[in-house]
């Protein structure tokens, strides 16, 4: 009974352990508000080609003439590649416009719905997918 028990406690402390990748994973959806879009022209500052998403850092004029430092983040390598998009899409100094879904709580951040490059090269990426 008591090796049996033993058993049962590590299979289930294997399971938790094998499963906890799934839990961690988060969904973007709760972090962006889907229902409003802002388009800016930035200049790239860094290019984060990378898993689980890739990230776009970009500098931004405000109204004022002010220098705001954005964010954007978009789907993984993988699904980006299917638009063509590989670790030398963007680089630093590179001049875009870029739609995105803002961060919900105000940040300077938020989910790439379009990018257009100096070149006028579009890619449109609509909703996030997870």
């Amino acid at each position: 009974m008591k090796g049996s028990l033993i058993r049962s406690l590590m299979t289930v402390a294997s399971l938790f352990a094998f499963s906890a990748p799934i839990l961690a994973h988060h969904g973007s959806r709760v972090s962006y508000d889907l229902s409003k879009q802002l388009t800016m022209k930035g200049v790239v500052t860094e290019y984060q080609y990378q898993n689980p998403h890739i990230y776009i850092m970009y500098d931004v004029k405000d109204e004022s003439g002010n220098v705001v430092h954005w964010g954007a983040e978009t789907n993984s390598p993988v699904v980006q590649a299917r638009f063509g998009w590989d670790r030398h899409t963007l680089k630093p100094g590179d001049e875009i416009t870029v739609t995105v879904n803002p961060a919900k709580v105000g940040a300077a951040r938020g989910y790439l719905a379009k990018l257009v490059t100096a070149d006028g090269k579009v890619t449109e990426l609509g909703r996030p997918e997870n």
